[in-house]
């Protein structure tokens, strides 16, 4: 009786084992990345209805830049930047060294991104485009 219960304690425990080696991916994520936060967290500023095809159709999100940091630079740097700038991170984006970035200064998008165009710490500065596909 006892070496059974021995037994089916061992088995028991082998399935637990295998079920946690094949249920884990080689990055340690058990959920198969279900619980990694979304590339935007935050919905885009609300954008007015446009009627598509007009000459006034957005074409990127009002008060928003992306901003890419050139190899080697901390992001320390881009709080600096943003400081002076008048803006604040949204959030970092799946391209290393890239951020969503709020305009929060009285400043338009094209004033934002001439200027970050002059720091040589910066890659790119470009507005938030909007992408659509018909």
């Amino acid at each position: 009786m006892i070496q059974r219960f021995i037994t089916l304690i061992a088995i028991f425990a082998s399935i637990i084992i295998v079920l946690g080696c094949v249920c884990t991916r080689p990055d340690g994520d058990p959920t198969g990345g279900e619980n990694k936060p979304p590339l935007i967290e935050k919905k885009p500023e609300k954008i007015e209805n446009i009627p598509p095809g007009s000459d006034d159709e957005q074409t990127y999100v009002p008060g928003q830049v992306m901003v890419k940091l050139k190899p080697g630079v901390d992001a320390a740097a881009l709080d600096t930047i943003a400081g002076e700038l008048g803006l604040e991170t949204i959030q970092p984006l799946a391209l290393p060294g890239t951020y969503l970035m709020k305009i929060i200064s009285a400043e338009s998008v094209e004033s934002i991104v001439k200027k970050l165009e002059t720091y040589d710490t910066i890659e790119y500065g470009e507005p938030n485009y909007i992408m659509k596909t018909d």
